[in-house]
Order: structure tokens, then sequence, then C-alpha cells
């Protein structure tokens, strides 16, 4: 059992994305005073721990080496800054970390390998692919730890993410399949979701009757599949009637290549992710 009031986190880059798994931390269980945020700016690091309900790092530690004395005082590592800063932040970190501390990196294209190196050999890595939903706790992610991670280190790092979203173990390898299958996908389905309450405007629909429908569906349908484990075909086939009008709308769809399509984007989004990677 994971007693993660009894640690102290560090969330380093609490913007979009790292705040919202500050969020997901603060909603795991962590203290408003053991979650501790550090922006590039001592204003903008304010603004986000109020927001979250977290800590300051500039008014916890001082504005005099606020880095390392955070570093320093933290179980928990969370980096969410900027992937390019990664090697201008790795040697401010490196030679604060405690011997026992757990780095969680959401650094898109760093593999464990290069964090390994950035962080002189530190053995306690998890790498963590969050997708935006975690901000309302309805996200995916994928975790990918080290060889040398312990079950312990895992278990913490699982449970940070597990009040706040559908927590995945994958191997390194398969971690472009995740941003084109989850980290990604919100998008797609942002979509989806804008073309269809455009559609229904123009077919009479005030925009906030429109958003109301196809929004309420959208989530009522996400959860027949969550909440019942009903595989996806069946699901569909259960709501389309022979020659019906939803037989007539996924025909449709059919023609139009939606299959394609959506697959086309996901293997998109994982190459550009394999690419990044690769610089």
């Amino acid at each position: 059992m994971v007693h993660l009031n009894d640690l102290t986190v560090t969330v380093i880059g609490a913007g979009n994305m790292g705040g919202a798994v500050a969020r997901a931390i603060r909603k795991a269980g962590v203290g408003a005073e053991r979650l501790v945020l550090l922006n590039s700016s001592e204003e903008s690091t304010a603004k986000a721990a109020r927001g979250i309900g977290a800590a300051s790092a500039f008014e916890k530690y001082g504005s005099d080496a606020t880095l390392a004395s955070a570093v320093a005082d933290s179980h928990v590592i969370v980096l969410g800054f900027k992937p390019y800063h990664l090697q201008a932040m790795a040697p401010k970190i490196a030679p604060h970390v405690q011997e026992g501390a757990l780095i969680v990196s959401l650094l898109a294209g760093a593999s464990l390998e290069t964090l390994s190196e950035a962080f002189n050999g530190h053995t306690a890595l998890v790498r963590a692919m969050p997708n935006t939903p975690i901000a309302v706790g309805k996200g995916v992610v994928g975790l990918m730890p080290g060889e040398q991670t312990s079950e312990s280190e895992r278990e913490l790092a699982r449970a940070l993410f597990a009040q706040s979203s559908t927590v995945v173990d994958i191997p390194e390898h398969q971690v472009h399949g995740v941003i084109g299958a989850a980290g990604s996908a919100p998008a797609y389905f942002f979509l989806i979701a804008e073309v269809m309450i455009d559609e229904a405007v123009a077919q009479g629909f005030t925009r906030a009757v429109a958003t109301d429908l196809v929004v309420g569906t959208m989530v009522g349908s996400a959860s027949v599949l969550h909440e019942t484990g009903e595989a996806p075909t069946s699901a569909r086939y259960a709501v389309t009637s022979p020659g019906g009008a939803t037989a007539q709308a996924i025909a449709a769809l059919e023609e139009g290549g939606i299959r394609a399509l959506m697959a086309r984007g996901m293997r998109a989004a994982a190459e550009t992710s394999r690419k990044m990677e690769e610089r």
C-alpha cells in the first residue's frame, strides 16, 4: 500500500500537461503543502499553485537555489517541461536528486536510455504518457518503467495516476502506438464533435442545443463501452436496425472511408512520435 500523503512531490513544469498531472497527483492524495510546483517564473508558479491547490517552490524555498532545494527535498520528481529543455535542465536537477527518489518523465521523445544518461545513471525512472482528459479525472496514461525500477517504485508511479486515469503498463517500444491511440486521440474526438455540432446547426438547431446533443451522446456512448465492457462492434449492432437511419448513416461513413482515415491519422501520430525520438 502506497501512502502518498507521506511523500513530497515536485512537478517541474506545471503547464498544460504538467498541470493536469499535478491535479491528478493532488487527487491521488498528496497534500497541498507536499505537492510543490516549479515553473520558469515566480508569477506563473504562483498562479498554477493557486489553481491546483499546491505549493509554490518559490514561496516554500525562497528565490535562491529554488530548483536545487525543491529537488533535494522530493521523493518524486515529475518532469513536465518541454522535451527540448532536457539538455539544459538535467545538469541543474541531477546533482540534487535523492538516491531513492522516483523520476517520472512526461517528456515525449526522451527515451529511458536518454533519461538515464541525463541523470547520471539514476535507476528509479518511469516514463508516463498521459492524455489531457486526466485533468478532469478521465484520462489514460501509459507507464513505461526502466528495467532497474523496482516493483515498489512502479507501484508508486501507478498510484500517482490511478485516481484520475486508466493506467496501462506498456513496454517502451510501444510508446509511439500509445501516442496514436491515446495521447493524440482526444483531438480526434474533439474534431468529430466539432463536425457533428456544425452539421446539427446546419439542420436548424442552435449551437447550444447541438452541443448538448452531441457531447451528451459522446459521453453516454463512451460510458456504455467503459462500464459494460461490451465490444464496440456489438454495441453498434445493437443500435443499427436493418435498413434504418443508423444503418444508412454507417453506410455513408464507410463509403467515405472512415476506417482508413482514422487508421491513417493514428499512424501519422505514431510516426511523428517516432521521428521525435530519433532526433
